[in-house]
């Protein structure tokens, strides 16, 4: 049987990194299966501060995937945000936490989505039995992908399932949740060395409304202000991402971890007109789009504008 690739979407973040890590650790030791974690992008700082505070190695970063390659998709469903060549790869299991996205597939996948903050908690919850033999690195992991998802359990998408599992989680990992939250956090907020491009999409969805292709990208950060102050060079390579991709829109959403807001920034006069309409909100004197308790994408930033279309 050939080897097993568990993916999170394309490019990923720490919740795409590290639950395809524990889910392959399940997978091998408690399925007996020939199961890899990989990734389909560069790793993100936060992730890659988690990875190496745990001592665990990056999953092998690959371009693409054939008819050869039986995959488990970890944390999307959607078609626009998997790996190059996955419809022509065998698809045989599912795990998300988002709404389904019209994913087609040649077979029959075992698929379980559940409505919580991030898919750590599926899968500690789908591990049963076997959490008590989890070793604390997977733990750690698991833990840190909820931090991350959930803003440390301050997002409007976390459950009281989120939250017990992540008091399980730390205990077995070790870590005080909060403590490591903040230097997760931390590293998230760094941008020292990303170029303007790499900002942009470290985090960045694409979603058509109606049918048109929007991009969505989310900074979330202590430090809002290093973004903000890029302002101009933020929006002008939007435009030419816009260009590039055909997008009909690109908006960046910078959010707040501290205060529990995000400030948009658009690639266009347009967009800017979009987003007022969406959360009927009018920009500032500066031309900014300050939204007052929006954190999440899923939850709150993409509905308003399924609502809108």
């Amino acid at each position: 049987m050939a080897q097993i690739k568990v993916m999170g979407h394309c490019p990923p973040d720490t919740d795409s990194t590290c639950s395809p890590i524990a889910y392959a650790w399940f997978l091998k030791t408690h399925k007996g299966l020939d199961a890899e974690a990989y990734i389909g992008g560069a790793l993100n700082k936060e992730a890659t501060f988690v990875l190496s505070h745990f001592g665990v190695t990056a999953p092998e970063q690959i371009a693409s995937v054939t008819e050869q390659d039986k995959l488990v998709l970890i944390d999307t469903n959607n078609p626009e945000e998997l790996i190059t060549g996955w419809e022509s790869a065998e698809i045989i299991e599912v795990v998300d936490h988002h709404k389904l996205y019209g994913l087609k597939t040649a077979s029959i996948p075992t698929v379980t989505v559940r409505p919580y903050g991030c898919v750590a908690t599926v899968l500690w919850e789908l591990m049963g039995a076997a959490q008590s033999t989890m070793p604390k690195e997977i733990a750690g992991l698991m833990a840190a992908c909820i931090i991350s998802d959930t803003l440390n359990l301050t997002s409007p998408t976390t459950t009281d399932t989120d939250r017990a599992a992540l008091q399980a989680l730390s205990e077995k990992a070790g870590i005080d949740a909060a403590s490591f939250a903040q230097d997760m956090f931390a590293a998230k907020s760094n941008l020292d060395g990303l170029s303007t491009r790499e900002i942009l999409l470290t985090d960045a969805k694409d979603f058509k409304f109606g049918e048109a292709l929007y991009k969505i990208g989310v900074l979330e950060t202590t430090n809002p202000d290093q973004a903000i102050a890029k302002r101009a060079e933020l929006t002008a390579e939007m435009n030419i991402l816009k260009t590039e991709e055909s997008l009909a829109g690109m908006m960046f959403f910078v959010v707040d971890i501290i205060k529990g807001n995000a400030v948009l920034l658009t690639a266009s006069e347009e967009d800017l007109l979009l987003a007022e309409k969406a959360f009927g909100v009018a920009r500032d004197a500066s031309g900014l789009l300050i939204l007052p308790g929006i954190v999440s994408r899923k939850k709150q930033i993409v509905p308003a504008f399924e609502k809108l279309f």
